[in-house]
């Protein structure tokens, strides 16, 4: 069905019945129309000229109001995967991989998985992605789409420097639920960015391990650390607790959840390479989904519809004699 964008307009079609109560032309006065024979052509010309002053102003009315037609999306198949980034934009991210002094022409930790993604992203032509942020609180950059302009300059936007702490569990909640409501097919990803880790609290932990069941997600982790950083294999002393060593603590988490998991450490750019590359050539399953269809703009039509309609009454209307020529 068509759709509008500025549907008000449609009241204008009422003007589209002025032509049938006042005509326009010239009058000429005749002493008793009885007296001329009937002119079934004189007639069939003022019922023409007459519709097409009301299909001209019907047309205008529907070109005004944004008429256009919503194409329906097809469906397409494939190798892939339904794959979420979610990017750390912490304030620890713009450190470089050798502690938190950068030297001159380095790369940042942001920066380094910024350029790699991106490169992930275009080899990946026929996989969906979405992107989300999180630091002190999440946010949802794009939702799952084939657009990959759109997915690359997302990902290019976490280069910037964040800030805010690193609130793991908002974002993993908010992640989970690009899931919702997609097509099920393909592998679906969830692919972990970040320098930190945090403590996650009873409650959340159940909505999260609930909501990979629910989606039957796999999740990698890639945990970008400084050299001489905590791991999150590395047993921590028996006093430590989640506050003290949050990466060990997040890792068994994680390995408990009951879904898909893998972890990779990285402590310069060509490990972060070599990880995403492994999840590059583990994840390639059938995949289905549905990729959505530009609109139809119907607009132009109306107003070709509604020139050539006026143009025709400008004809008519050029043709008409004066009085005093006849």
């Amino acid at each position: 069905m068509p759709e509008f964008d500025q549907p008000l307009w449609l009241l204008a079609l009422l003007l589209a019945l002025l032509p049938w109560w006042r005509h326009g032309q010239q009058r000429v006065d005749w002493a008793d129309l009885r007296a001329l024979p009937p002119d079934r052509l004189s007639r069939a010309v003022d019922g023409a000229l007459r519709a097409s002053a009301s299909l001209a102003l019907a047309a205008a009315a529907f070109s005004l109001a944004g008429v256009h037609r919503q194409a329906a999306p097809v469906e397409r198949s494939g190798t892939g995967a339904h794959i979420v980034v979610l990017l750390d934009r912490s304030a620890s991210m713009a450190d470089g991989f050798a502690g938190s002094r950068r030297q001159a022409g380095e790369e940042s930790k942001g920066e380094a998985a910024a350029r790699l993604l991106d490169a992930f992203v275009s080899q990946r032509l026929r996989d969906l992605f979405g992107v989300v942020f999180f630091s002190t609180a999440p946010m949802r950059v794009l939702g799952l789409s084939g657009d990959h302009d759109a997915v690359r300059a997302a990902i290019a936007s976490s280069a910037a420097p964040g800030i805010g702490l690193t609130n793991i569990s908002a974002g993993l909640t908010m992640a989970l639920e690009s899931f919702r409501d997609q097509p099920r097919s393909g592998s679906r990803v969830l692919l972990l960015v970040s320098d930190g880790a945090a403590s996650i609290d009873a409650r959340a932990q159940v909505t999260i391990r609930r909501l990979f069941q629910e989606h039957q997600a796999q999740l990698y982790w890639i945990y970008l650390r400084t050299p001489n950083g905590n791991s999150p294999t590395r047993l921590p002393t028996p006093d430590a607790g989640a506050d003290v060593a949050p990466e060990y603590y997040l890792d068994r988490f994680f390995s408990d959840l009951g879904s898909p998991y893998r972890l990779y450490e990285a402590d310069n750019p060509r490990a972060l390479a070599h990880a995403i590359e492994d999840v590059s050539r583990l994840q390639n399953q059938p995949l289905r989904y549905l990729q959505p269809q530009p609109r139809r703009e119907l607009a132009r039509g109306f107003d070709a519809l509604a020139l050539a309609c006026v143009l025709l009454l400008l004809a008519a209307r050029l043709l008409e004699q004066p009085r005093w020529q006849r």
